[in-house]
């Protein structure tokens, strides 16, 4: 394909004709494939980040998280039980873990765009579960209740309790992280683009000499 210049200028809004020459009997008219490219290179910028192995990491944290909330439920009453934090925000993990590895596999705005509103959602809901499991190591924590009159068995709760709560923590501030970092790299391919500029051919196309 051939682009030409036509040498007139409109004189009133002062502007310069350019069309694309297309062969005769290619029937190649419509859209240029300028924007296909743009996409392509949007959807790079996502890439950068490597959003399938955060993705199953954010799963992973989500399965581990909502497992320990579900001990710790049982055997413990805390502030994390109350909020429910471990299982609504494990949720919102494992889902915006699926969202990332699926939209790395699909070059889509809408799975990207998905992504990253979930991962703001999950970046969130790791916030307040570390506030909250902060508070619970610091000011509620239930082995306090039973100082004076400890028993082998509830030393051996508390150590369990302690080490979930530890756990629980890392988990926690790990998906904050990883919730950041996905939604960084999803905006920019969504939100901090330039303008995709499409041009189109005329139905007949005018070739100067």
């Amino acid at each position: 394909m051939a682009t030409s210049v036509q040498p007139a200028e409109n004189t009133i809004h002062g502007f310069t004709i350019v069309t694309h020459v297309v062969p005769a009997g290619t029937g190649h008219y419509g859209q240029s494939t300028e924007a296909g490219a743009s996409t392509t290179g949007q959807f790079g910028k996502f890439l950068k980040g490597d959003p399938k192995a955060l993705g199953v990491v954010q799963i992973m944290i989500g399965i581990i998280t909502f497992m320990l909330g579900i001990v710790s439920a049982v055997f413990f009453f805390t502030a994390s039980k109350v909020t429910g934090v471990m299982f609504w925000g494990a949720v919102l993990y494992m889902v915006s873990g699926g969202l990332s590895v699926d939209a790395s596999k699909k070059a889509h705005g809408c799975v990207v765009k998905g992504s990253l509103v979930m991962n703001v959602f999950s970046a969130v809901a790791a916030g307040i579960a570390i506030i909250v499991m902060a508070v619970d190591i610091a000011i509620a924590n239930p082995c306090y209740r039973h100082y004076y009159y400890y028993s082998r068995s509830d030393e051996d709760l508390c150590g369990l309790w302690h080490g979930i709560a530890g756990i629980q923590l890392v988990l926690a501030v790990l998906e904050f992280i990883i919730s950041i970092c996905t939604s960084a790299f999803a905006c920019k391919a969504t939100c901090c683009n330039d303008p995709t500029q499409v041009m189109f051919v005329p139905a007949h196309p005018v070739t100067t000499v």
